[in-house]
């Protein structure tokens, strides 16, 4: 995007100082992210400006006023969370919290939150310890927000069985001709299709609790202290909204215990690193005091249940002509269904100790 173009952009928002730079920021599959630089009298501010994906969240006003609910609560309690940090939504010069342009595009304004480290890739298991920690206390914090109930701003979005229902009809109506390419791929989904249901038929019978949920927690959406290595913020709020709290932890297993890129293309270098998912297990315990029984009985199948729909989620678009995720080459969505395949597979082959991880940790922190 053109530095014109941005600056044009920017003038709807109440920044400080005058632009000075604004480059692309991130690697997010959904949204285009700029980090921008302004200088001021007393130096330079940052900010992160974004433009909101309207093909993906379709009401983005919607997706606004969650974040903002949920942002002014966590702020009223960072006084009982020393070292937490939060975003702060830059408002508009008529005190809006985006903008959609004439060319009909969204777009929002945060302060950059400086000085903190992220990772898209993480090796230690006190990274993942931490992080757990944060998205924990994330749900926390906002497990009182007070009624309403936050918008669905993606309906459905951790719903295996409608991500399932939506393959199968991509696969009858197979658009681009792309079926006769997958039928390995399918055979692995269909042939687990008796478990998409399992946590949804366990919150319908009243077992497991709907909860205010993060629902995109991956190792880059924590932000740490490079001093002290805690995870002290937690971002991208976009699909904060009602759920279950396994989602979370689910994702985030996905996207730390496995150390090849989501898009890898030999799949022997995927793995399921028990270290890693023990050292999510005990942080995540450590702090997320909320958890009933049939919650932390199911940590090991929601690590399970994520890679698996998430990879439902890749071939779905594959099999559609890559409309909804960003892709840099062909057939990339394809390699990042593989990969989730492939854990699903490995997790598959140590549930057992997966399980006695679990009862492990919960016992050492007194859950059960």
């Amino acid at each position: 995007m053109q530095q014109n173009a941005i600056e044009d952009i920017l003038n709807y928002f109440a920044l400080e100082g005058s632009l000075k730079s604004a480059t692309p920021y991130g690697n997010g599959h959904i949204n285009d992210t700029y980090k921008v630089v302004t200088e001021t009298a007393d130096g330079e501010r940052n900010y992160i400006l974004q433009r909101i994906n309207h093909a993906v969240f379709r009401k983005p006003r919607l997706v606004m006023e969650n974040i903002e609910r949920c942002l002014a609560h966590v702020s009223a309690k960072l006084d009982q969370f020393p070292g937490v940090r939060t975003m702060n939504v830059v408002q508009t010069k008529e005190g809006r919290n985006c903008v959609r342009t004439f060319d009909g595009k969204w777009w929002r304004v945060y302060d950059f939150l400086d000085g903190l480290d992220s990772y898209d890739e993480v090796s230690d298991p006190d990274i993942v310890f931490e992080a757990a920690r944060g998205f924990a206390q994330f749900q926390n914090m906002v497990a009182d927000l007070p009624l309403p109930r936050l918008h669905e701003t993606i309906p459905y979005f951790h719903h295996t069985p409608m991500r399932y229902a939506t393959l199968e009809e991509a696969i009858y109506m197979d658009v681009r001709t792309r079926v006769h390419e997958v039928g390995a791929e399918i055979d692995f989904v269909r042939s687990r299709k008796h478990l998409v249901a399992h946590l949804l038929n366990r919150f319908l019978n009243g077992q497991i609790p709907e909860r205010i949920t993060h629902n995109d927690t991956k190792i880059n959406n924590a932000l740490f202290d490079p001093k002290t290595k805690q995870c002290v913020a937690v971002v991208d709020l976009d699909t904060v909204m009602p759920g279950l709290a396994l989602y979370d932890f689910g994702d985030m297993c996905r996207t730390t215990c496995n150390p090849a890129p989501e898009d890898e293309q030999d799949l022997m270098k995927v793995k399921f690193d028990l270290r890693m998912f023990e050292a999510a297990v005990t942080g995540y315990l450590d702090t997320a005091h909320f958890l009933v029984p049939a919650e932390i009985e199911e940590l090991p199948f929601s690590a399970w249940l994520l890679p698996f729909m998430v990879g439902i989620r890749f071939l779905t678009d594959y099999i559609q002509g890559d409309v909804y995720f960003k892709t840099h080459y062909p057939k990339q969505n394809l390699d990042r269904c593989r990969t989730q395949f492939r854990m699903v597979e490995l997790i598959e082959g140590c549930k057992e100790e997966m399980q006695a991880i679990v009862q492990r940790s919960a016992k050492a922190t007194g859950r059960y």
